[in-house]
């Protein structure tokens, strides 16, 4: 080798995957019998796509819309393949031609396995869902998995509640739970463990003392903890880590560990933590098994059974469907174990009506009314079932009608008045009576409701007196309906005196009357609505045949056979105090608080058939009932007095209380009743009650609820009506305050201060049993000057009281706060207490509590106004009433509840107009008083009102949450229905809420849930709000404030079913709900769901026909002819064929083409 060939450079050596690939062969060189492999591979495949093809060509012309789907497919795929080659090394062989590697992907064959719709589904529209048997079967793989989440969440079959499914995180629950057939077994799930404070070691004390520093965590063995610790509980272990798969006792403090059931033995801990309830529960069985007829210890064993089924941990969670169901099937069967031993018994009356209750939740309608009648014709003898019938009847949406109803009324009442005398039977008779007027009123007979009552009203208290008590109602009876056929002026009427006075005027024939509505056959549902608003307002009270009337209405002249059978059922010359606070809840107005009715008349204040003064017109929308809130409004912390739903004592300060300073009684009735919308007539009403109170004229009460209504009603004629009062009853020191308050309210102050003074000074001569109201005077005197700011003057009085006279001009002059001796001081101390004495002897509430309320704030002004100081005296007062024997225990429930109120108005007043107190202190007193009085809402309305602002609203929620749930007397272990005021109340603070507080639509929409109850209770009367009227249209309301029509639509369809006497609720749909009036108010672009249309207002308006409710302008031969026009326009545009061909926009694009 040459030195030349040395020189030259090596080549550099390569790996095997950088050798450049080999040339191709030539087309000679290639064997024959060994063609390419992707030749052969696509000649094959284009063979067998070909045959394929040729098999399978019809289908091309079945299914265009899969071929435009497969093409899109084989589009993706061609490109894909592209970019595949574009990736790959250069072949071995050259390429076929173009024609021969082209390959045609054939269409697939059709298959049920998918569809595409590109119009949507028309059944939507009809079903309001999918359509059930259009649906194709799925099946659910995976064992609970969920597509798109962590394998690690599950379905949760057991906690599922009817179509609502609940996703867990089983990493974190740590085990799975066991599915299981016995609900009762769901008791041992999700058991607690016991823990204990780990026991530090004398090692690791001596250490920790020994350092020079403190510690803010707590080390085990020295190790501090990772500050960048993995919370993740897959990170904690790692799946081949020594330590295993993590325990539940991994997630424990450092310085706390589990006890085991050993440790727990020994300890003396719970091993089982239901043992306590399994004990009670055997306690009972034993107890029924050895006194098998105590219906007490029979009740109490069935209300155990949800304890039992709950558990420990769950007492507050509520139960699936499925739980609630079984719950109500082990009542059941207990229930009827129970009737079988009780035998008879007077309770058993207890044990049938939770027997229904709970069979309400199981059974369906028929079977439950067949329950019914076979239960009332062997227990015939039982007034509560029969209200309790006569609560299913009028609620029963499918069997009801308002002559079945009628009927069932009838019954109850000829049941009660035929039944042994009992100390409740006069108020069940009278609650029966006012159930039924408001029953027919509520349905649209207005005229023969106020009929009834004049009746009656004139039967007790104007009866002649040659029909004395010795005549039975077969001889006055017919007396009456003669006076009444002759249509004199009736009690509430203009120029009225009585049946019993003469001179009773013949009432003067009304003109034709002019109604400003009229219908119009363009738009009959638009102009109905408003036609028949106006003549329900027009037949308030009944007509005389004499009258002239354009209506063709024969119920609007009441005649006597309308009156005979109903009254004669209805009289009774007994207890005129029930029968008067009846006719004022028939009015919508609160009734007169006393000892008497205290438990009694004064608890249909929160029943939900007869609390529905909501349900007036006048309420148009949400704002008229709650002030201030729109849906596009922040609510911002409301005065405490606004809430316009009463529950509480009615007494003076509440009768003519200033709506701007204290809770005012009647200010509610006084806005419903100023529009002439209202389903009652404030005049008539105002001269009924004069009526009254000129035949009651020993009822001090009766005159000054009177005047208050005078005084709410802004009646010019309030001051000569006091006064008039009072040239007869001049020794009456209650009508002076009363007349002082009204010369007050008028902005008369001077004239109210000469009549207090004046008032006083007299009272030194009247009788002991008048002279000791004296201090009622002093009282709304005192309490008048302080809410005008003037505690001075205030002041003054207090230091005038022992000599029981003021002078006026002194008491002008007070401008600076007087001093206050310990001289005068103990006068002041004995002169009340003396009066404190007398009343609490005489059992005179009013007067006792007045006398507290003036000590109390005699303390308050004369101690700086230190609030602490005064609130002894109420202490003692409570103490004192506590300690009265059994027999004045109504004088002492009553008056302690009124001394609650004095003191709730003390602070009221204090945070008001000082600035110095602890909000804790106020929540504390407040909270005393919700113990004793959970459904006061003058209590309730300040303990929200404390705690709002300080924005810490769970303490109202838990106070809400507790007050609306229903409690089991423990005296007969009945349940004790939650107030419809309560329910209200709750639902008014939760829309009051604002939204950092956590209100929410949602959180609105569970307080209307919780007070209506739940939908599969409908025969049960556990929720008092399920029969509301008002709730149900507060409910329609608020959603229509949200502009969700849809929500208002389905719960305006829920109200109907539940309330089908009402027709106001009914009417809802034709004022509020319509197409056009939607259209009008809610714009598009932010409202969910349309309004109805023809065809649901024609089929609402069917069901007032189909019910038997009160049409006074009937439009049913309108909504015929209507209904024939609209189908013969359909049938001629085509649209009315019997098959619907749908649309095909393809097929139409092929007849074109």
């Amino acid at each position: 080798m040459d030195s030349s060939g040395s020189q030259e450079k090596k080549s550099i050596p390569r790996f095997a995957s950088f050798k450049p690939r080999p040339a191709p062969p030539s087309e000679a060189d290639r064997p024959p019998g060994r063609p390419s492999r992707d030749t052969s591979d696509r000649d094959v495949k284009s063979s067998h796509h070909s045959r394929h093809r040729s098999r399978h060509s019809s289908h091309h012309d079945r299914s265009r819309s899969r071929e435009r789907h497969r093409s899109h497919r084989e589009h993706r795929s061609s490109r894909k393949e592209a970019s595949h080659r574009r990736r790959e090394p250069t072949p071995e062989y050259p390429r076929a031609s173009t024609s021969t590697r082209t390959v045609k992907h054939p269409p697939e064959e059709a298959s049920d396995l998918y569809v595409i719709d590109s119009k949507g589904d028309r059944y939507n529209l009809i079903y309001g869902t999918l359509h059930r048997y259009s649906v194709p079967q799925y099946y659910r793989v995976g064992r609970g998995n969920v597509l798109g989440l962590p394998s690690s969440y599950k379905i949760d079959r057991e906690s599922a509640v009817e179509d609502v499914l609940i996703v867990t995180n089983e990493k974190k629950e740590g085990k799975s739970k066991k599915k299981t057939k016995n609900l009762l077994a769901e008791l041992d799930k999700g058991r607690s463990r016991l823990l204990r404070i780990r026991p530090e070691s004398l090692v690791d004390a001596a250490a920790e003392t020994s350092r020079d520093y403190i510690s803010l965590s707590v080390s085990r063995n020295g190790k501090h903890l990772d500050l960048l610790e993995v919370d993740s509980d897959d990170d904690k272990h790692a799946y081949r880590s020594i330590h295993g798969k993590a325990k539940p006792e991994d997630d424990l403090p450092s310085d706390v560990e589990a006890v085991s059931d050993t440790d727990s033995d020994k300890e003396g801990g719970r091993r089982d933590p239901d043992h306590e309830i399994k004990e009670r529960n055997a306690e009972l069985l034993q107890i029924v098994e050895k006194h098998p007829d105590d219906v007490s210890a029979w009740l109490t064993l069935i209300d155990h059974q949800e304890s039992l089924l709950r558990g420990p941990e769950r007492e507050f969670g509520s139960l699936t469907y499925a739980e609630k169901m079984g719950l109500a099937d082990i009542k059941l069967s207990l229930y009827e174990k129970a009737l079988k031993k009780v035998g008879p018994s007077p309770a058993k009356d207890r044990l049938l009506l939770g027997l229904l209750e709970e069979g309400a939740k199981l059974w369906d309608t028929k079977k439950l009314s067949a329950e019914w009648q076979t239960i009332l014709k062997s227990n015939s003898e039982y007034i509560n079932l029969w209200i309790r019938y006569l609560d299913f009847r009028q609620t029963e949406f499918l069997d009801f009608t308002y002559e079945r109803c009628l009927a069932t009324f009838l019954e109850c009442l000829r049941l009660n008045k035929s039944s042994f005398d009992k100390p409740e039977k006069t108020q069940i008779h009278f609650y029966l009576f006012l159930r039924l007027t408001l029953f027919i009123r509520e349905a649209g007979f207005t005229e023969h409701a106020a009929a009834l009552w004049q009746g009656l009203l004139e039967l007790t208290f104007y009866r002649p007196g040659s029909l004395d008590g010795s005549k039975g109602p077969e001889e006055v009876i017919p007396a009456f309906l003669e006076y009444w056929e002759s249509e004199v002026s009736r009690i509430g009427e203009v120029g009225a005196k009585g049946w019993k006075n003469e001179g009773n005027v013949l009432r003067n024939a009304n003109s034709s009357e002019k109604f400003q509505f009229q219908l119009n056959p363009k738009a009959v549902f638009a102009s109905w609505a408003p036609s028949e608003r106006e003549r329900i307002v027009n037949a308030r009270l009944p007509a005389r045949s004499i009258d002239d009337s354009e209506e063709d209405d024969p119920y609007r002249v009441i005649i006597a056979p309308d009156l005979e059978e109903i009254l004669s059922l209805a009289w009774q010359p007994t207890l005129v105090g029930v029968l008067i606070d009846s006719f004022f809840y028939f009015s919508h107005l609160p009734p007169v608080s006393s000892v008497d009715n205290w438990g009694t008349t004064s608890r249909w204040n929160g029943d939900g058939f007869v609390q529905n003064e909501f349900a007036s017109n006048f309420y148009a929308t949400l704002a008229d009932w709650l002030p201030g809130v729109a849906a596009d409004m922040e609510p911002t912390v409301a005065s405490p007095i606004l809430f316009p739903h009463q529950n509480y004592i009615i007494t003076l300060d509440t009768l003519f209380a200033d709506p701007a300073k204290w809770f005012s009684a009647l200010k509610t009735w006084s806005d419903a009743t100023s529009k002439s919308q209202s389903d009652v007539d404030p005049v008539w009403i105002r001269r009924a009650v004069r009526s009254l109170i000129e035949a009651q004229p020993e009822d001090d009460d009766l005159a000054e609820y009177g005047l208050a209504l005078e005084l709410a009603c802004k009646s010019k004629d309030a001051r000569k009506f006091a006064k008039s009062l009072l040239k007869k009853r001049s020794s009456s020191l209650r009508l002076y305050n009363a007349y002082a308050l009204i010369e007050r309210r008028f902005g008369n102050q001077a004239a109210a201060d000469h009549v207090w003074a004046t008032s006083l000074s007299m009272s030194k001569s009247f009788p002991d049993r008048d002279r000791v109201d004296s201090i009622i005077v002093w009282h709304t005197w005192i309490w008048e000057l302080l809410d005008a700011g003037n505690a001075a003057q205030a002041s003054h009085l207090l230091l005038s009281m022992p000599q029981n006279s003021i002078d006026l001009k002194i008491l002008s002059d007070a401008s600076s706060h007087p001093s206050f001796s310990p001289t005068s001081l103990l006068k002041i101390h004995s002169y009340l207490s003396e009066a404190q004495e007398i009343g609490l002897a005489n059992e005179k509430p009013i007067v006792f509590t007045s006398c507290i309320d003036c000590l109390a704030i005699l303390s308050y002004l004369s101690n700086s106004l230190d609030l602490r100081r005064s609130l002894k005296y109420y202490h003692n007062a409570f103490a004192r009433l506590a300690a009265l024997p059994d027999q004045s225990k109504s004088f002492a429930n009553f008056t302690t509840e009124l001394l609650h109120q004095s003191r709730a108005r003390l602070l009221y007043h204090h945070i008001r107009t000082s600035g110095i107190y602890k909000p804790s202190h106020i929540r504390s007193l407040l909270s005393e008083s919700i113990s004793v009085s959970r459904h006061n809402t003058m209590f309730l309305s300040l303990f929200a009102w404390n705690e709002s602002r300080f924005r810490i609203e769970e303490r109202v929620r838990d106070t809400i949450r507790d007050i609306t749930s229903i409690n089991t007397n423990t005296d007969n272990l009945t349940a004790t229905p939650v107030p419809i005021t309560t329910h209200l109340f709750s639902i008014y603070t939760e829309v009051n809420r604002p939204t950092y507080a956590g209100s929410t639509m949602h959180s609105v929409r569970a307080a209307f849930e919780k007070a209506i109850g739940d939908t599969i209770y409908q025969g049960s009367n556990t929720s008092t709000g399920h029969s509301s009227i008002t709730i149900w249209k507060l409910y329609i309301l608020f959603e229509l404030s949200r502009n969700d029509i849809q929500r208002a639509k389905n719960v305006f369809y829920r109200g109907m079913r539940a309330c089908p006497w009402s027709k106001e609720l009914i009417m809802l749909a034709f004022t509020h709900l319509r197409a056009d009036v939607v259209r009008e108010q809610y714009p598009q672009e932010s409202r969910k769901g349309d309004g109805m249309g023809f065809d649901e207002l024609r089929h609402v308006y069917n069901v007032l026909v189909e019910k038997g409710l009160r049409i006074h302008l009937d439009i049913e031969n309108e909504l015929d002819e209507i209904a024939v026009e609209m189908e013969r326009k359909r049938i001629s545009s085509g649209s009315g064929l019997p098959i619907t061909m749908p649309e095909d926009k393809d097929s139409e694009d092929e007849m074109h083409s």
